[in-house]
């Protein structure tokens, strides 16, 4: 009995150590690394964002746009970090702006809308980035207002925001009515500081709405369930396809992030757009 509690807590230390360090693996083309090389080439295109952008625990959509055959030549970065909100982005725009891009994807909102789902899910954000302030939609109004306006008045960049992707597949529930809302929002500031803008939202509820046989299931909290996704993509051969079904999603992995399906999509988008 004791050596099993012993190999049970070794193994749930190895779980958890195993997922952090695929989960939290920062990009080779940070923009921290990239500003220490050689910052000559041409196009500078960053995307901004949170784990989404950041790509080790979603479809990595940058890495695929860096490996295309017209931007072989251009220098693109990867400056999501997983759980960021538009706080963290507007407390650390110093670099993006020293780099001056010729190009900057913001794809925000998405930890902002989860975090006014409840008190549960607002605590671990201000457990994790000590947050002292509520987080409500006037705060992501103001700090997506002030990060565009930093942003403009500091660059010349081309600056093109998406609205955050669908929060779980049911339409009707509370977590994607709130992430439907976020993605209002995010088009009225893109549209008053007039900034390119990409439907990413709107897109996946439409293209959700063609396919009435899926199970439409609902974002539920569930951080184990996350973390198990997470680790089975870096343990086994499914693609976040098969892990998205597997847990009754068609376009997430897991009620929050993106499969190949998804971001394929938004991918088109960008490059649509470039």
């Amino acid at each position: 009995m004791k050596r099993f509690l012993v190999f049970t807590i070794l193994f749930l230390f190895s779980f958890q150590s195993c997922m952090v360090f695929q989960a939290t693996k920062v990009p080779s083309n940070n923009l921290q690394k990239t500003l220490s090389g050689d910052t000559n080439k041409s196009p500078k295109i960053v995307f901004l964002g949170d784990s989404i952008t950041h790509g080790r625990v979603s479809y990595d959509y940058v890495e695929s746009i860096r490996n295309h055959p017209k931007f072989q030549n251009a220098l693109v970065v990867n400056e999501g970090i997983n759980s960021r909100l538009t706080v963290q982005i507007l407390e650390q725009l110093d670099s993006v702006i020293r780099f001056q891009p010729d190009y900057i994807f913001i794809l925000i909102g998405t930890n902002d809308l989860k975090a006014t789902l409840s008190k549960e899910e607002y605590d671990r954000y201000a457990s994790l980035w000590k947050l002292k302030d509520p987080v409500t939609e006037d705060s992501f109004i103001q700090n997506l207002s002030l990060i565009l306006e930093r942003i403009q008045k500091s660059t010349k960049a081309k600056i093109i925001v998406s609205s955050p992707p669908i929060l779980g597949e049911d339409p009707n529930s509370i977590p994607y009515l709130r992430s439907k809302r976020f993605a209002e929002l995010t088009k009225v500031v893109a549209t008053k500081q007039k900034v390119n803008y990409l439907p990413l939202h709107e897109t996946l509820s439409y293209e959700l709405s063609l396919h009435s046989d899926l199970p439409k299931k609902a974002y539920v909290q569930n951080t184990w369930s996350m973390y198990w996704t997470i680790l089975k993509y870096y343990s086994t051969t499914d693609s976040w396809n098969d892990l998205g079904t597997s847990n009754g999603y068609y376009f997430l992995t897991d009620g929050i992030h993106l499969n190949e399906r998804s971001g394929q999509i938004l991918e088109k988008m960008i490059l649509e757009t470039l």
